[in-house]
């Protein structure tokens, strides 16, 4: 009876003898490697390039990956006070991305913190923020080539309607996630000024059906923001379209404007006067007036009236810069007529138009103006 006795002491003793040897080890590990991670930390400029990092992680490249990733994060935090973070964050995130290409989290972290210029005490130079700003579109498109279809963005990119983009089985879903093309669609809008690339990925993120529904709004606004107006009256016309069931009386009045700017579109006519306020007249007899109790359901994203306004606004607004060009011609001088009260009183309108979006119980609403930042006419709420 001894001897069972003993062996199983002997082999509890080998197990704690064993359990102490792996921990012990892994204590070292651990210690070196948190002395390795605070060395990337502390001296970002000792990065391996991504062949040495990838050679070095053997079987392991989305472990190595996720500890690149932890040395990022650390790195940033260590450095964010003066944003001298970005100095080697592209290396870094380069690095993370080539060892794990599909890896979403840092895409995201290096397109929210890399563009901006804005840091506490810290501003870089004119060219240093360019290279930032390059540096992130670079990464960005090698997040769309990772998780994207580049074959249905270019499909998506060609094609102008967007109630196609949107229903089509062709269309649906090129990439894994909304936030690939949405993020890369803002840097190009807010950071690049590239009005048309900005409204190309706007259109991609219309074709995701995990996107937000306001995209689909700015899928059409991006195209007149590059000097396009009439997609933009298009791609509205058709949202509006879409939403709209047989019966709607927004949906057939939808229909009826759009088959009429669309002769007006292929025979190159000018918008008239007589056009706009038979639209405006149309309008007032489908839609309620607009107050803040209504305002909600009228102007949601997913319905047919939302969009019919906006493509009504975007009739109005190109029915003045037709008249302001021909303003501008008859007086070099100037660089816009400013308002349509000037147009209507030198005789280049014969209507102002008035936007749906006024409050019949408040003294505010939209209205038109000259906008000295797209140079053309524009809206804004008017208190």
């Amino acid at each position: 009876m001894k001897l069972p006795a003993l062996q199983t002491w002997l082999i509890i003793w080998a197990l704690i003898a064993i359990w102490y040897g792996f921990f012990y080890i892994n204590t070292l590990n651990y210690g070196k490697e948190k002395q390795i991670q605070a060395q990337i930390v502390n001296h970002p400029e000792m990065l391996p390039n991504s062949e040495t990092a990838e050679i070095s992680s053997f079987w392991f490249k989305n472990i190595f990956a996720d500890f690149y990733w932890l040395s990022a994060i650390q790195y940033i935090g260590s450095n964010a006070i003066d944003w001298e973070y970005k100095k080697y964050l592209w290396a870094m995130i380069q690095i993370i991305t080539d060892l794990n290409p599909y890896f979403e989290s840092p895409y995201v972290i290096w397109e929210l913190l890399l563009p901006s210029n804005d840091g506490v005490g810290w501003k870089f130079s004119e060219s240093d923020n360019k290279d930032n700003i390059l540096q992130a579109e670079s990464l960005w498109l090698k997040w769309v080539k990772n998780f994207c279809n580049t074959q249905m963005i270019e499909d998506i990119i060609n094609e102008d309607d967007l109630e196609k983009i949107q229903t089509l089985e062709e269309y649906k879903n090129p990439c894994k996630s909304y936030k690939i093309p949405y993020y890369l669609a803002y840097i190009y809008y807010f950071y690049m000024q590239d009005w048309e690339k900005s409204s190309h990925y706007y259109k991609v993120v219309a074709a995701q059906s995990d996107a937000p529904s306001g995209a689909k709004v700015l899928a059409a606004i991006m195209q007149w923001r590059w000097g396009n107006r009439e997609k933009s009256i298009f791609m509205f016309l058709s949202l509006a379209k879409s939403l709209g069931s047989q019966d709607d009386s927004c949906s057939f009045m939808t229909q009826n404007i759009n088959d009429a700017y669309a002769y007006i579109s292929e025979k190159n006519l000018p918008i008239t006067w007589e056009i706009v306020a038979a639209i405006e007249a149309d309008s007032k007899k489908i839609l309620p007036p607009l107050t803040e109790e209504n305002e909600n359901e009228i102007l949601d994203d997913t319905k047919c009236s939302n969009f019919l306004v906006k493509a009504i606004r975007e009739i109005n607004l190109l029915y003045l810069e037709q008249a302001d060009e021909r303003y501008i011609q008859n007086n070099p001088e100037e660089v816009s007529a400013i308002t349509p009260q000037v147009l209507l009183d030198g005789w280049y309108i014969n209507f102002i138009p008035t936007d749906y979006q006024q409050y019949s119980d408040k003294d505010y609403g939209i209205i038109y103006k000259y906008n000295d930042d797209i140079e053309t006419f524009d809206y804004e709420m008017w208190y």
